[in-house]
């Protein structure tokens, strides 16, 4: 884990406990790995209120 604080734009929670990092596979695979699983990107969601966001950087 980062040491970056995450909050939610929605409720404004910012306990690092209740907010997970998924991957968002309704986006494309960034890449593929050299076992051939896809790599997609990172969205966070909030634990508290159930938001979804895409993680940037």
């Amino acid at each position: 884990m980062s040491g970056r604080i995450f909050k939610c734009p929605k409720c404004g929670n910012e306990d690092r406990r209740k907010i997970q990092e998924k991957d968002d596979n309704s986006q494309r695979p960034l890449y593929f790995s050299m076992q051939g699983s896809p790599v997609y990107p990172k969205k966070l969601h909030c634990g508290a209120c159930g938001y979804e966001w895409p993680k940037n950087g």
